[in-house]
């Protein structure tokens, strides 16, 4: 699901329900149920049995459970087909399996044309 050099860093099991928000420098993985925000700069991957209350932020984001808040990915957002997102969405790449359950307005020309500019 994520890149094969890739490290997971914190991992969130199906038994584990946390209230509060999670901050990381690297590769998230839940599973279990969260009310919080969820931050990182690197992957975040929300699993099948995962339900997230709170909104999530990171470099690359793969939302294959239920998703309740604003996504933010700097680089992409992968929904897969067993996902569920209500929220907003900003990403300059995005990835939509058939299935998948979007409920929110998603920007992504702004976004790119901002990231631009912060290169030059």
């Amino acid at each position: 699901m994520f890149s094969k050099g890739a490290a997971l860093d914190t991992l969130i099991g199906k038994s584990c329900e946390i209230k509060g928000d999670i901050v990381s420098k690297g590769t998230v993985r839940i599973d279990g149920k969260i009310e919080g925000t969820v931050k990182t700069t690197e992957t975040i991957i929300i699993g099948e049995t995962a339900s997230v209350k709170g909104d999530i932020e990171g470099k690359h984001i793969i939302i294959g459970g239920k998703v309740t808040g604003d996504v933010f990915a700097t680089h992409k957002l992968e929904l897969l087909a067993t996902g569920e997102l209500h929220g907003d969405i900003r990403t300059p790449r995005l990835f939509i399996a058939e299935g998948v359950i979007f409920e929110g307005t998603c920007e992504m020309e702004k976004i790119l044309q901002d990231m631009q500019q912060v290169k030059k």
